[in-house]
């Protein structure tokens, strides 16, 4: 109870910070704007997310918040990061791969005057290399929907898994288990696939409007010009859930032995073929298990509870569906709005 009291305080006192910001005139990008102003509108909604997250968290950490070190990997704005640092943790390491949103990140940590300790860009193998030369360890490797967009899961989790010692917990709306959940994400998947739609590619740090298909055979038809057109468009369907480089590789690989020797597994899962970070990815999770085991690191997958909105219709479905979860216990994935990976090391 305390660690939820604790939490609760802080959240109430980033609700009062972030009411006071000037967010028009604070000079951060317009995506991160677009996010900051999405989480203060539905500030209740995404705090009792965060708040199961911190919990779950603090009941895996071996000593008190005042002596451990959190990180908030895939940090976006950091929100994350600034309730870690107000819940009470030595130190608040923040990361995200892309720059802008790092630089976001310092302007507002600033102006709501919660200092965030370590700031670091880039992805798990740059964030595992600083934390290294910095010689500061997380005991806490935190994130709220990262998870899904995560391009390569087995490489990102043998490389985290040279940090020595810590517990991460990822959780993901996600969830491969609810079959309304899967339902919808497949339809956002098939829209970014073959239709596009604004803010759907990051590119550059810009953004891109056209399909993930599209994007694929502009990205073949200027590497390799001597292609013909049905070759092109056999290529670009058939390296669907592929990254620039792999793309490349699948294109070099046809063009010497004129076949190709990718298989695409999931009927919709899709990313983008410029950074790799899927669609929303539903993630096959007894297989993601099996591996993480297979590495010598215990792990669990655990439901949640859907969070509570100004909708009181809603909210009372809402109310019995929870009561099923906690019934249901760990049987109770099928019905979770999230999930939350529990890594132990």
């Amino acid at each position: 109870m305390e660690d939820k009291y604790i939490i609760n305080s802080a959240i109430k006192d980033l609700f009062f910070r972030l009411n006071e910001l000037d967010i028009q005139n604070l000079g951060i990008s317009d995506h991160i704007k677009q996010y900051l102003i999405k989480y203060i509108n539905n500030y209740s909604y995404y705090m009792s997310a965060y708040s199961q997250l911190l919990q779950k968290a603090l009941k895996k950490v071996k000593n008190p918040a005042a002596e451990s070190v959190f990180a908030d990997y895939g940090g976006g704005c950091g929100i994350l990061s600034l309730l870690a640092k107000l819940t009470g943790f030595k130190a608040v390491i923040y990361n995200d791969v892309y720059e802008k949103s790092v630089i976001d990140a310092k302007i507002i940590s600033k102006k709501l005057n919660i200092p965030i300790d370590y700031y670091i860009c880039g992805d798990v193998e740059d964030f595992v290399n600083q934390i290294e030369q910095l010689n500061i360890y997380p005991d806490l490797i935190c994130s709220f929907d990262v998870l899904e967009h995560i391009y390569n899961l087995e490489s990102w989790i043998r490389t985290i898994a040279r940090i020595p010692k810590f517990s991460l917990l990822f959780m993901t709306g996600a969830n491969s288990r609810n079959p309304v959940i899967v339902n919808r994400l497949k339809k956002l998947q098939i829209k970014s696939e073959y239709q596009g739609y604004e803010n759907n590619i990051r590119f550059n740090d810009s953004y891109l409007d056209t399909s993930f298909l599209q994007q694929r055979e502009i990205l073949i038809r200027n590497k390799f010009p001597e292609l013909k057109n049905n070759e092109v468009e056999f290529l670009s369907k058939n390296s669907r859930g592929l990254r620039k480089d792999d793309i490349e590789e699948i294109v070099l690989h046809y063009l010497k032995n004129g076949n190709t020797d990718y298989k695409i597994v999931h009927p919709t899962n899709t990313c983008d073929p410029y950074t790799g970070s899927w669609t929303e990815k539903l993630i096959d999770l007894k297989q993601l298990k099996t591996f993480i085991e297979s590495n010598n690191l215990p792990v669990e997958i655990t439901n949640s509870y859907y969070c509570y909105s100004d909708n009181k219709i809603l909210n009372i479905i809402k109310f019995f569906l929870n009561q099923l979860i906690k019934i249901s216990g760990k049987k109770g994935l099928f019905l979770s709005p999230a999930i939350t990976l529990e890594i132990q090391k």
